[in-house]
């Protein structure tokens, strides 16, 4: 029978006996319908999991720790996607995919295209929707390390933080393909920046390579956003990262 997986925010310290929230409760008995007494693997999106055993009650729940296990380790280059907003599920799959494919940090950006404008305590709104999305794609793939997701920022913010010794940017109207960089070292760490549905301006393609992004392009055929967002990262991967 297949173990199931569960994020806890808390330090992981064998017999240690902590609290579930009630949305996790809700998911284990209601969704999976665990029963008391079942094994359960923990995870606290910080680099550490251990097996552990539940105890149901009618409204509550709680997990023993057992056994206290060493995390694989994480991606051999760590990657910050920096995704242009979008509206409702595509901004959703980007970042689920973005986990599952092991991105470290997650950017959203403001753009001209960007059809979706977050602020204040609609943004802070999303941002935790957007967490919890990360949460439960860590619960699916096996990966115990939470990504980072930054503040909501205009593009020329993103651009101006970014510390990545590698900067690319996706541009259909690009001539060198993503791939010819298969050759080039291991980079010490990566930012890849998509923009939204109809693309960057050229505009932001030039402000990006003031800033160090070099332009590239992923083939001959237009891809929407998100595939762009997932096709990018899974290429990057492939080259210098867990995937190759």
């Amino acid at each position: 029978m297949r173990i199931r997986r569960v994020f806890v925010d808390a330090e992981l310290v064998r017999g240690e006996c902590l609290d579930l929230p009630a949305d996790t409760v809700n998911y284990l008995r209601n969704v999976l319908r665990l029963r008391d007494g079942q094994p359960l693997e923990v995870f606290n999106g910080r680099g550490r999991r251990a097996q552990a055993s539940l105890s149901l009650g009618r409204r509550e729940a709680t997990v023993t720790i057992d056994t206290v296990i060493d995390s694989p380790d994480e991606a051999a280059v760590p990657i910050t996607l920096m995704a242009a907003l979008a509206k409702g599920e595509k901004m959703e799959l980007v970042i689920q995919k973005a986990v599952e494919l092991g991105v470290t940090t997650i950017a959203p950006v403001e753009t001209e295209r960007s059809v979706l404008e977050l602020k204040g305590d609609r943004a802070e709104k999303r941002r935790a929707r957007w967490r919890q999305i990360m949460i439960n794609a860590c619960e699916q793939c096996g990966r115990d390390t939470l990504p980072t997701i930054d503040p909501i920022r205009s593009l020329d913010e993103a651009l101006a933080a970014t510390g990545a010794p590698l900067r690319l940017v996706l541009d259909p109207r690009a001539k060198q393909p993503l791939t010819e960089l298969r050759d080039q070292a291991r980079p010490q760490g990566i930012t890849l920046l998509v923009g939204p549905e109809g693309g960057l301006t050229e505009g932001e393609v030039t402000r990006a390579g003031e800033n160090g992004f070099c332009a590239l392009t992923l083939g001959p055929r237009i891809l929407r956003a998100e595939t762009a967002a997932i096709a990018g990262v899974a290429v990057l991967q492939y080259q210098w990262g867990d995937l190759g």
